[in-house]
């Protein structure tokens, strides 16, 4: 197992840079977008633009029925509420908030926090029972099965090594877990894509070559999936597709992927988490235009993701069936009314996304 997983693999990024004085001629290297005019931003922002928080956001996510879909939001100091109403679900704060899952319904949370003056923690809020479940102390990464009330984690046995285990999360069960295998890795994310198959994904930074890791559950099997500088994904669960960037010569290249990490490459490139496919094969993403730094002073994604550096972007909708499809634009930020696009999503017959510039969650009606 030593030879197929290195101890510490952390993602590399080539800086994507698009300066305010530098114009939209030194953006078009990296973003390759496909030209398309440009309505009036102000219009734009005034006609479809609400927020729909009234707390800054961490995360947030829907939880889905039969009969209705519910935004639920994660304030900064760990609150949890019901967009729209504002109405408080738990009071409970959070310090430190690192990252938040949503089971594949919505109606459980995985909330990790922590780390930096206390131990990291992992819980999860049930948004029903409105119970909280703390989690064992050795999990360093996370995720929900996309089809069953199951979590799998990664569990420190000693430095270097970790259990890849499933705990059921269901009544029956009795929280009965299960050692896949054993792992020797560090600093890893968990992604659950498919019922059999976990992706093991390593940490955005500008300073190493990033690697992504497919474990195979049912055989207990490890492939690589994807490497390469610039490395990062995000992954839709109930499409079962990701969206996949590497950066090579000064230039970065996005792709549509599925499960066997082939798919087809974009010709124009942006932040992953400026992307969603929660109204597949239609996707949603921003490309910035401008920023707030000069170009030369960033070290990306480190910048981005420490937000070291804001954008203003312009938001498009694209069918991937057919990419030679011209792009429509939604929404054109402007200096004066500045929209910097944070983990966007189709719900309903809106569009959900942060704002990075206020961290509130805003929609636009399309």
């Amino acid at each position: 197992m030593k030879k197929v997983i290195p101890i510490i693999i952390v993602i590399a990024f080539i800086a994507l840079g698009i300066g305010i004085y530098f114009g939209w001629q030194k953006a078009k290297p990296f973003l390759n977008l496909v030209p398309a005019s440009t309505p009036s931003a102000e219009e734009l922002l005034t006609q479809k633009m609400k927020i729909s928080s009234d707390k800054e956001v961490f995360d947030y996510w829907t939880k889905t029925s039969a009969t209705s879909t519910e935004i639920f939001y994660i304030a900064l100091d760990g609150k949890i509420f019901k967009a729209e109403t504002n109405e408080e679900i738990s009071g409970q704060i959070i310090a430190n908030l690192q990252q938040v899952k949503s089971s594949n319904d919505g109606s459980k949370i995985l909330i990790k926090y922590g780390g930096i003056y206390s131990p990291l923690t992992f819980t999860i809020f049930d948004l029903q029972t409105k119970v909280w479940q703390l989690l064992e102390e050795t999990i360093t990464a996370a995720d929900f099965s996309p089809t069953e009330q199951k979590i799998i984690y990664l569990s420190t046995v000693k430095s270097g090594y970790s259990n890849l285990t499933i705990k059921d999360l269901s009544v029956k069960s009795n929280q009965k877990t299960t050692i896949v295998m054993p792992l020797y890795q560090k600093d890893f994310d968990i992604l659950w894509i498919d019922k059999d198959l976990v992706l093991l994904v390593s940490k955005p930074s500008s300073q190493i070559e990033g690697e992504i890791w497919q474990v195979d559950l049912e055989s207990k099997t490890l492939k690589l999936f994807s490497s390469g500088n610039g490395l990062m994904l995000i992954w839709q669960k109930n499409k079962y597709q990701g969206i996949k960037t590497i950066a090579s010569q000064k230039k970065l290249t996005m792709s549509l992927v599925d499960k066997n990490s082939e798919g087809k490459t974009f010709n124009f490139s942006t932040f992953p988490d400026k992307c969603s496919l929660s109204d597949f094969p239609r996707l949603y993403y921003a490309v910035p235009v401008s920023q707030s730094a000069s170009v030369q002073s960033l070290t990306l994604p480190d910048d981005y993701l420490k937000k070291a550096v804001y954008f203003n972007d312009v938001i498009y909708k694209l069918d991937t069936s057919s990419f030679t499809s011209t792009p429509e634009i939604i929404l054109s930020s402007t200096n004066e009314a500045p929209v910097d696009v944070s983990k966007p999503a189709k719900i309903g017959g809106s569009l959900f996304f942060i704002n990075r510039y206020d961290n509130f969650l805003y929609k636009i009606a399309l």
